[in-house]
């Protein structure tokens, strides 16, 4: 019985000292999820706001859902300036595929002056994930002629 009753003791201080912010993390998730559902049926302005939301739970994602939505003019005004701030956001927070669109829009003066030496550097930043999410930020570099 006295094991029993120890093993409930250790389950409920595990409980209590359980991470809030893997919640949070779970609730960002979901919330984001459910705005790339709505984003792939192309209905952008339903997704917007849910994509807002959970940027602000911290998902770094959302924010280059929002770039695209504002550098393809979907659910909201074409504003390349607002794309190049929400692509920078995502990508100061690890997205890499923000990066690779960080280094597009240097290299091509969208929403910002156009500098190659600022595009190499992001398309270097996105190339660092090795796998097929850094490939796009590598294929720019080897157009360029730096890899």
């Amino acid at each position: 019985m006295k094991k029993y009753l120890l093993l409930l003791l250790s389950f409920a201080v595990v409980a209590c000292h359980a991470n809030p912010q893997d919640s949070q993390k779970e609730r960002a998730k979901a919330v984001f999820d459910q705005a790339v559902a709505i984003y792939q049926q192309k209905d952008y302005a339903q997704a917007l706001p849910l994509f807002a939301k959970a940027s602000e739970m911290g998902h770094i994602k959302a924010n280059r859902y929002i770039g695209l939505s504002y550098l393809n003019g979907e659910g909201v005004e074409k504003d390349d300036a607002k794309a190049f701030e929400q692509f920078y956001f995502a990508a100061k927070r690890g997205d890499t595929t923000s990066k690779y669109w960080l280094g597009y829009l240097y290299e091509n003066g969208i929403g910002t002056t156009k500098s190659l030496e600022k595009a190499i550097y992001w398309y270097r930043q996105g190339a660092e994930r090795s796998d097929h999410v850094g490939e796009p930020a590598r294929a720019a570099l080897k157009r360029l002629g730096v890899l």
